[in-house]
């Protein structure tokens, strides 16, 4: 770590009556990066940091042992005088830390690794939705506020998070049957299925296919419903290009039991199909962006606002104006037409 010298020598300390406000030492208020070698963590009580240290993350143990001592003195140090959630901290300050050392080559420095640049270039890379992106960042700031603070002298600007990803259009949307016929297992290819279909043929929420039961769904000559659980219960039926893989993800699953398998390698709900399409082979879609392309088509389609907005989940539709852009625009004499309450003759 490079050490911060000044270019001259310090002011000697004051006597009594001389001002009390005169700075003794300017390199008091310079902030300093910390020194992340052991010292932080060792202050922190034992019983917050029995489990910090017994903390296994799922990188190759190798990699681990060269980031270790620096990841848990940095969460350490950012503990200090603050109600910092170190074992949350923690979690994700490995994974960040083995992206930024072992797999981006930058060293183990406090202001290379722990930087605005450095850290949105990473949650970049997360297939995660933006509110557990935006989540994921704030914590690595505030580890950055405590152990780098001349690095981050300004405020980083904050996510977006009522922004949307691009919705794919049909076409692509269908090109990644493909990719869900490709998986090298019969589960696998199960899942990659239901990810699939149930976003891009019912608008899904991610989390909602963690909590999808066979009994959920059925199937008649007037199409396939499923019947959503969690926090927005709702009825939907899947569009019929997407009705087959659908009901091909559902054949064969035992009753009472979740859909997405008893293989469940995350216990949040909404990260289920992240940590999937991380380990899927081929390149995965996003969910998010395929539920946008389900958004996409029931507008193009001019279907009614209140049944959009009740199929989607909604409790507030505060992001409609940001699909407008992807519809597909009426001539002139079309929009006229609309605008007149009559029919284009």
């Amino acid at each position: 770590m490079t050490t911060r010298k000044l270019s001259h020598s310090p002011r000697p300390i004051a006597s009594e009556g001389d001002n009390p406000n005169l700075i003794v030492d300017i390199s008091l208020i310079i902030p300093v990066a910390a020194i992340l070698d052991g010292r932080h963590i060792r202050r922190l009580p034992k019983e917050v940091v029995a489990p910090l240290m017994r903390y296994s993350p799922r990188i190759p143990a190798s990699d681990w042992a060269a980031i270790r001592v620096f990841v848990l003195d940095a969460v350490g140090a950012a503990s200090e005088g603050t109600t910092l959630d170190t074992n949350r901290a923690l979690k994700i300050a490995a994974h960040f830390v083995q992206w930024a050392v072992n797999l981006q080559g930058l060293p183990q420095e406090p202001g290379a690794v722990f930087n605005r640049r450095v850290i949105d270039n990473y949650c970049e890379s997360l297939t995660l939705e933006e509110g557990s992106r935006a989540s994921y960042r704030s914590v690595l700031v505030a580890l950055a506020d405590r152990v780098a603070p001349a690095d981050n002298p300004e405020p980083m600007q904050p996510i977006r998070r009522r922004t949307i990803k691009d919705p794919y259009t049909a076409e692509e949307a269908n090109g990644f049957r493909s990719w869900a016929n490709g998986q090298r297992t019969v589960e696998r290819t199960r899942k990659a299925k239901l990810l699939l279909a149930g976003a891009a043929g019912a608008g899904l929420w991610p989390g909602e296919l963690g909590e999808l039961f066979p009994e959920d769904v059925t199937a008649s000559e007037s199409g396939v419903t499923v019947a959503i659980r969690g926090r927005c219960p709702r009825e939907v039926a899947v569009r019929a290009e997407w009705e087959e893989m659908f009901l091909e993800a559902v054949s064969g699953c035992e009753p009472g039991k979740p859909m997405w398998g008893p293989e469940r390698t995350t216990r949040e709900p909404k990260n289920l199909v992240s940590d999937f399409t991380s380990r899927s082979d081929g390149t995965a879609p996003k969910a998010s962006r395929l539920r946008g392309t389900w958004l996409v088509q029931l507008l193009d389609e001019r279907v009614h606002i209140s049944v959009v907005f009740k199929a989607s989940g909604f409790k507030q539709f505060n992001n409609l104006h940001n699909y407008l852009p992807y519809l597909t625009l009426p001539s002139v004499q079309d929009a006229r037409s609309q605008l007149r309450g009559g029919e284009r003759s």
